[in-house]
């Protein structure tokens, strides 16, 4: 079955080819402490539970999706963004305040910069709605 590709943008069936492969080993080889920190924290039971809450009060809707594009994202994985990254704000970890739900695309582009911590926090101030 033929998908649209949350990495490339294209519409293809399967992994998208054009999305390069991870060398596990090598990254945990590299790994700083910070960074073995924050993957441990992402396997923990109190980041699961905290991530099911944040998709729960968010209707497993991606937020961005439902503000700028007004369309609901379909069988399509979603991701919980920490607006001020883990690295930069430890504490705000599980702070509801600091979660949004995205979808892949979103969360890249989140991640590259393209939306700001103000405008995120502004989103998900009100619950989301269909309109």
């Amino acid at each position: 079955m033929l998908k649209a590709c949350s990495y490339c943008g294209g519409i293809h069936e399967g992994e998208c080819p054009k999305k390069p492969k991870r060398n596990y080993r090598q990254e945990q080889k590299s790994a700083t402490r910070s960074r073995i920190k924050e993957r441990k924290f992402r396997s923990s039971q109190e980041w699961q539970r905290c991530r099911q809450q944040v998709l729960e009060r968010d209707k497993h809707m991606c937020r961005l999706c439902l503000a700028e594009e007004h369309y609901i994202t379909v069988h399509e994985a979603l991701d919980v963004h920490h607006i001020e990254p883990l690295h930069k704000a430890w504490a705000k970890r599980t702070t509801k305040k600091n979660l949004i739900t995205l979808c892949k695309r979103h969360h890249h582009l989140a991640d590259q910069g393209e939306y700001t911590a103000e405008y995120l926090k502004k989103i998900i101030i009100s619950p989301p709605t269909i309109e």
